[in-house]
């Protein structure tokens, strides 16, 4: 397979011009549109399309599959890929937000050079965006995404082709981060962001691989960060031990090995604390999501508050 490289090794000029617009609102609106315009002639439902709003049952089978053994598997619908995103990215681009927001480190980088692995429809971008136009001194971002699910590609598209100041080039592949990762050196990545990985992992009965991805990882990434500059590690996904959560500390523990020194932090969000192992370090001032949601997107039932736990390391 033939990679491309992200574009933050060859340039930093910008293919975007013109003002500031809000990604987010781009890619949803491209969504509910598509999802709109589209039905599901040929559905591949293990138990048959339930129905009106199928594709929010759908989505729990595949987010909870321990409740569904029978049920559907991966974002494996264009339809339903277009609810998801439509139903979910004011949360993830706003639980980012948050992160973003308690990280000393990433005040001081002005050029973002991002590595994302499970991109999907890019929430991490869009939360980047926005905490980049609310800074004093001008920041740019160049973003390298990568999914092994070609579905996204569409959504993409309308990213690639996105114009603003902030956002100066996006890269996008797809392979499969467990098996085809370990040849691939990424230099001069300040920014890492693992987004709801670590739980897809469990779901899809994938954790016992993920000792070798954060080796990958640490390998191929950030040992390769520019050295006396900052590297950010944002991690974001359920707040659960049983789905996954307990690992991020075995990041920390292939960090030590290397001899990889910087600050750890640990965040969670006072949503449905059901037992104090849920009270993951540092509780966030509040977990409304930080995005105004338009009225037109009320059939989707999207979140309207913030769940995750996170880790935030600083590496030095």
């Amino acid at each position: 397979m033939k990679i491309r490289m992200p574009a933050f090794l060859f340039t930093m000029e910008s293919r975007h011009k013109g003002g500031f617009n809000l990604l987010l609102k781009t890619v949803v609106d491209y969504c509910h549109n598509e999802y709109l315009s589209s039905k599901c002639k040929k559905c591949n439902h293990p138990d048959k399309c339930p129905g009106n709003h199928s594709c929010k049952n759908c989505l729990e089978q595949i987010h909870y599959p321990v409740r569904h053994p029978n049920g559907k598997k991966d974002y494996d619908c264009n339809r339903m890929i277009n609810f998801y995103v439509c139903d979910y990215s004011f949360k993830y681009a706003s639980e980012m937000l948050y992160l973003m927001r308690a990280s000393t480190a990433l005040k001081k980088i002005k050029k973002y050079n991002v590595v994302s692995i499970g991109c999907g429809a890019c929430p991490d971008l869009m939360a980047l965006e926005k905490y980049c136009s609310q800074c004093e001194d001008s920041k740019t971002i160049s973003y390298y995404g990568i999914d092994v699910n070609t579905r996204w590609k569409p959504i993409h598209q309308i990213i690639d082709d996105y114009s603003g100041k902030i956002i100066k080039n996006t890269t996008f592949d797809y392979f499969d981060a467990v098996s085809e990762f370990d040849d691939k050196i990424i230099k001069y990545a300040n920014v890492l962001v693992l987004q709801y990985v670590i739980s897809h992992f469990y779901n899809t009965n994938q954790i016992s691989e993920i000792e070798d991805f954060f080796t990958c990882i640490v390998s191929n990434i950030i040992a390769h960060k520019q050295k006396n500059n900052p590297l950010v590690v944002l991690i974001n996904d359920v707040n659960s031990n049983n789905r996954g959560r307990d690992y991020f500390m075995v990041l920390i523990d292939k960090l030590k090995a290397e001899n990889l020194h910087g600050h750890v932090s640990r965040f969670y969000f006072d949503y449905r604390i059901t037992h104090e192992g849920q009270r993951y370090g540092t509780k966030h001032p509040n977990n409304k999501i930080l995005y105004k949601i338009p009225d037109k997107f009320r059939l989707y039932e999207p979140w309207e508050q913030c769940s995750s736990a996170q880790l935030l390391i600083e590496i030095d």
